[in-house]
């Protein structure tokens, strides 16, 4: 209780306050009583009104609260005070919680209300706020709370955002996240707004330009620029939705399927459509009207999806950081026909196919994608048995989304490259983007050049690539060197092939990437017409894979069709052929055929690489009479004059036949041994004996 000098030290108004609040815990009546003489002798008296509304609060009495606030919001719009409780009723109504009980009465509080001091309680919180930021989530919660006031409003919320992002760095930044992802899903389904077309062009570059940049920027970056809670849930789904509701309010034919992104293949098929229907998009600049912008925006969006689609299923731990997945990156690359299909002397008809055909247009190439098992780090082949190959279950045509990923950014890069006015306004789009830094991107349009046969293009662009970009990674530079591989193959540049192919080779040794097994469709059987396009895994088995199969494809074009019988060349080829034996067998007996018919094979190399159960087989028995006692100078041997020489099967006397099935037993010996470190091996230090074969 208050003293006698302590009450007379204070107003009438501060001595009633003060007997509510002392009354307040030991008598609520006496205290209730006590407010209710204060409020009839001081009606005007702000701290008994709002030391009234404060009792009604803390006893949970939100009619009688909401009551007082009604009236303090009425008769005293100046007190400080009074806006830092509207301010903490603003936070309430801003991070809503149903488990929080001061914030679900907050909320029941300000719904108590009158409408009209609801809408004027936030609009003056808005004003008044002197942060931006504050200003515009206020008046965001405006457009939510009232949708009536969303067209006016609400565009007035969109000149201050686009004001306050002038102030940021990139698109990333607060301000346009809550624009793109909080305003225009709600604002754009306002029946009667009326937006200029032109002022709707521009929301949606700045929709795509956030997305974008969103989806290519890694998680760490973002961290603390945006404001909250960096994570965007589903952000191609809320683009196409962007996309959806823009359209609608331009009157876009095409705008109806974007309600999901599973139509993408779907909305390509209308716009291509539209566009042979006779849609205006050629002509000088300012013909076509909206016929542009439509297929312009809707194709962009398209291109991008698929793009990035593409980009992620080559590159699995794209901007993933931290959350690394077990799957290596891939890179496509032009990929081998079965030997019976491309050799001059092949049958007319071809074999059964072993996967359906897209299509027979031989313009369309096959695309095969292949993925490494997920096996234990370090299994390799052994020489001359199938076991531990662990060779992928062919994916084929059909193989997931990847193809059909690359297919349709190709089919949009061509239509929006293919129109003059298209074309300029993609090129501005792609560089309000900023895709000069998109690798990916980089990576694409060699893609697209390969896929369309344009191989020479490509391989400049690769050549290019590998002598203007300066430090690489491991993987980029493997790539690389595996795509000019394929691609100088193609154009029959044999020399150029291998030295690129041998490139790789060099890089394997130390490369850990060693996890999974072969690719079970890196050669397959089409007709000869067609061109057959590989999705290879940047591993290192498949890696060693591609580059023996092109070596192989290459010394055998040199030994069976320009006819060079050379026993270095056929050497090399045995060698190579082990890595995936059997699978070349039939080359193998070609080969054979050939020994027999010279009598002999002269290969210095034989005693260091070949190691195959079934090739030294079959050399032990052309050695023999009955296999036709073959001159084969295979084994080396030291004589008595200390003078290293190789073993000669015909015209030498009993011990020096006994040297060569030793030396041969000892080879037999070492068929367990990692017939992917030998080829390696081989191709490491005989490598440039294999490419002065192919020049």
């Amino acid at each position: 209780m208050a003293t006698e000098d302590e009450g007379g030290q204070m107003s009438d108004e501060e001595y009633l306050i003060f007997r509510a609040k002392d009354a307040q815990t030991k008598d609520p009546c006496a205290a209730k009583c006590w407010m209710i003489t204060a409020q009839a002798l001081f009606p005007k008296n702000f701290g008994i009104q709002f030391e009234v509304y404060q009792i009604e609060k803390a006893a949970k009495n939100v009619k009688e609260a909401a009551k007082c606030l009604g009236v303090l919001l009425r008769e005293f719009t100046s007190e400080p005070l009074l806006w830092r409780e509207v301010d903490t009723i603003m936070g309430a109504l801003r991070h809503s919680s149903p488990d929080s009980q001061a914030t679900s009465f907050l909320n029941l509080l300000f719904n108590m209300l009158p409408k009209d001091v609801q809408l004027g309680m936030v609009l003056s919180a808005a004003e008044r706020s002197q942060d931006m930021m504050m200003r515009c989530r206020l008046m965001l919660l405006l457009t939510t709370t009232f949708p009536e006031t969303t067209a006016h409003h609400g565009l007035k919320l969109v000149d201050s955002l686009l004001a306050a992002e002038k102030h940021c760095s990139g698109p990333i930044n607060p301000f346009r996240r809550m624009l793109v992802c909080e305003l225009l899903p709600r604002l754009l389904q306002t029946r009667g707004l009326e937006v200029r077309p032109k002022t709707l062009h521009n929301l949606l570059s700045r929709a795509i330009e956030f997305y974008i940049a969103y989806v290519t920027t890694p998680p760490k970056v973002m961290q603390g620029v945006l404001d909250g809670d960096s994570k965007i849930e589903d952000p191609w789904q809320q683009l196409f939705t962007i996309v959806q509701l823009i359209g609608w309010n331009l009157g876009w034919d095409l705008s109806s399927g974007f309600v999901s992104i599973s139509n993408r293949e779907l909305i390509l098929q209308r716009i291509q459509s539209l566009v042979e229907g006779g849609a205006r998009l050629g002509g000088p600049k300012g013909e076509g009207g909206e016929d542009v912008r439509e297929v312009l925006y809707t194709t962009l969006t398209i291109f991008l999806h698929s793009l990035m689609d593409y980009t992620k299923r080559l590159y699995p731990d794209f901007n993933e950081e931290g959350n690394l997945t077990t799957s290596p990156p891939m890179t496509l690359v032009e990929a081998f026909l079965s030997p019976d299909m491309d050799r001059e002397d092949s049958v007319i008809v071809p074999p059964k196919r072993s996967r359906p055909s897209l299509d027979e247009d031989p313009n369309i190439p096959v695309i095969t994608v292949s993925r490494p098992t997920q096996s234990a780090q370090g299994t390799q082949p052994v020489s001359g048995s199938m076991v531990g190959l662990n060779v992928s279950a062919p994916t084929g045509i059909a193989a997931g989304g990847l193809s059909q990923a690359l297919t349709t950014a190709i089919k949009c890069w061509d239509l929006l490259n293919s129109y003059e006015q298209l074309r300029a306004e993609f090129v501005r789009l792609l560089e309000s983007l900023g895709t000069d830094r998109w690798w990916w991107l980089r990576v694409f349009r060699v893609d697209v050049l390969i896929y369309q046969g344009r191989l020479a293009e490509a391989a400049r662009e690769l050549r290019h690539a590998l002598t203007h970009r300066g430090p690489q990674m491991p993987t980029t530079f493997i790539s690389t060197n595996l795509k000019l591989a394929s691609v100088l193959y193609a154009l029959n540049n044999l020399s150029g092939a291998a030295e690129a192919a041998l490139e790789v080779v060099n890089q394997l040794p130390g490369w850990v990437v060693s996890v999974g097994g072969l690719a079970s469709d890196l050669c397959i059987s089409t007709t000869p017409s067609r061109r057959h396009l590989h999705v290879l895994a940047l591993t290192r088995p498949q890696c060693l894979q591609f580059a023996t199969t092109l070596l192989i494809h290459a010394l055998r074009q040199r030994i069976f069709v320009d006819k060079q019988f050379d026993d270095l060349c056929m050497g090399h080829l045995i060698t190579l052929l082990q890595y995936e034996w059997p699978n070349y067998i039939n080359i193998f007996e070609d080969i054979i055929l050939i020994i027999r018919k010279q009598g002999g094979l002269s290969y210095p190399l034989f005693y260091s690489y070949i190691t195959t159960p079934d090739i030294l087989e079959e050399f032990m028995y052309l050695a023999v009479k009955d296999g036709g006692g073959l001159q084969l100078d295979i084994i080396p041997v030291n004589h008595t004059n200390k003078q290293q020489r190789t073993i000669s099967t015909r015209g030498v006397d009993r011990d020096l036949k006994h040297d060569f099935k030793m030396g041969m037993k000892k080879l037999m010996l070492r068929s367990s041994e990692s017939v992917e470190t030998n080829v390696i091996t081989f191709l490491t230090r005989e490598g440039s004996l294999v490419h002065q074969n192919l020049i």
